[in-house]
């Protein structure tokens, strides 16, 4: 009887609202505007909603309390160290360090919300099409994450990426475009790593988007059409 009520537990309820389906919305929409939100603010003020856009996918996830706290206390330090490195000067070494802390915590932030995500997909004793959104939005998060991992590496070392088309004075290159042209593998050249860790960041980004695709998201559409198929 227990292990019966264990498995009915991660049974999706069709009474279930689609949350996933929502928090993937607004992951779209979040990618689509952020580079019109790069025109009015830095990418580093940017990276405070991205702490609060995965602090939401934590609990869409029905990951329970105790991971909710965990990643507000992630999403917390992050912004912390954002709003220190933007009251320092960007000449002192301290901005670089709090900059740096800053981007790993939301790494860690994105990385976290998508364990908690994948886990709520492969709990789940049927696939709905709530977990084919999970799926989804996994991607995309893998796509935030690198972003944010570019964005640390071109702070580090500036000459990490070269754009390859004019820039107005003071602009740099839009890191974030540039991780999911690449996990898309679309390639369209206009920036280009330019150092060896720059580069193999990329191919192993490139390589995750290929095989997420072909592997992961192939194999749960196919659980969900076995789903159906057992449920008629």
């Amino acid at each position: 009887m227990a292990g019966s009520s264990a498995i009915a537990a991660f049974v999706p309820d069709v009474r279930r609202p689609h949350r996933c389906g929502y928090f993937l919305a607004g992951l779209i929409a979040f990618l689509v505007t952020f580079p019109f939100l790069e025109d009015v603010a830095r990418p580093l003020i940017l990276s405070m909603p991205i702490a609060i856009v995965f602090v939401a996918g934590v609990m869409v996830a029905d990951a329970g309390a105790m991971n909710v706290r965990r990643a507000s206390v992630l999403a917390s330090i992050q912004i912390g160290l954002t709003v220190l490195s933007l009251v320092d000067r960007e000449v002192n070494t301290s901005f670089h360090v709090s900059v740096a802390l800053a981007l790993v915590f939301a790494v860690g932030l994105i990385l976290f919300s998508t364990w908690c995500l994948l886990r709520y997909v492969l709990r789940a004793a049927v696939i709905s099409r709530d977990q084919i959104y999970a799926g989804i939005c996994m991607y995309v998060m893998l796509g935030f994450a690198f972003g944010v991992i570019f964005y640390l590496l071109n702070i580090l070392d500036p000459r990490s990426f070269a754009a390859n088309v004019p820039l107005l004075e003071g602009d740099k290159p839009d890191l974030m475009y540039f991780s999911f042209v690449t996990l898309a593998t679309l390639g369209y050249g206009d920036i280009t790593p330019r150092t060896h860790l720059a580069r193999s960041l990329a191919v192993v980004e490139a390589l995750a988007g290929m095989l997420y695709i072909a592997i992961f998201m192939a194999r749960l559409v196919s659980m969900r059409g076995e789903s159906n198929a057992a449920a008629n």
